[in-house]
């Protein structure tokens, strides 16, 4: 009887790449790419979304002949604002999300922006200013409540309803 007991060879993963640190001292417009001081050409990993200033300290690997930033590790204090950059679309996921900004928040697109939800609260404190070419609002039941003066003007103004219109006041002007 011929038993022999075969072993599966052991399989190992490609070993990490070294990290290496260093501080960005420029960015080379022809390449794209980040200089880190001075000497090594690198460009920004995948998962790396703060972008980088010059005079960052940063971590960096060298990987098939190329170097990537895979860390931010500190920052002058005279740059006082992050920048979040992706050359990819970005999709957050997570079962609750908040954005809180404590001066502004200021949401800017150049195309399109949709909210979409099952319900939608929107509020101000003080001022709420909406400005648009067209404003389009469709809607089942539709109530607005002032507590002072509520007022509407235009050029032209239209109030259609299939049945009844109400106006109810103490003293109705018209005209």
């Amino acid at each position: 009887m011929n038993n022999c007991l075969k072993l599966t060879p052991v399989v190992e993963p490609t070993p990490l790449p070294v990290n290496y640190g260093g501080q960005i001292t420029g960015f080379d417009n022809t390449s794209n790419h980040w200089v880190i001081d001075a000497e090594f050409n690198a460009n920004c990993a995948v998962n790396l979304l703060v972008k980088p200033c010059i005079g960052d300290k940063v971590c960096f690997i060298q990987c098939d002949n190329h170097y990537y930033i895979t860390q931010l590790l500190a920052r002058d204090t005279s740059h006082e604002t992050i920048t979040i950059q992706s050359d990819k679309k970005v999709h957050w996921l997570a079962p609750e999300f908040k954005l809180t900004a404590f001066d502004n928040l200021e949401f800017i697109s150049l195309n399109q922006i949709t909210i979409t939800s099952k319900n939608y609260m929107m509020s101000a404190a003080n001022t709420m200013l909406q400005q648009a070419e067209s404003l389009l609002q469709q809607v089942g039941k539709f109530s607005l409540t002032a507590k002072g003066l509520l007022r509407t003007n235009a050029k032209q103004q239209i109030i259609t309803a299939e049945k009844d219109v109400r106006i109810d006041g103490e003293r109705i002007n018209m005209g």
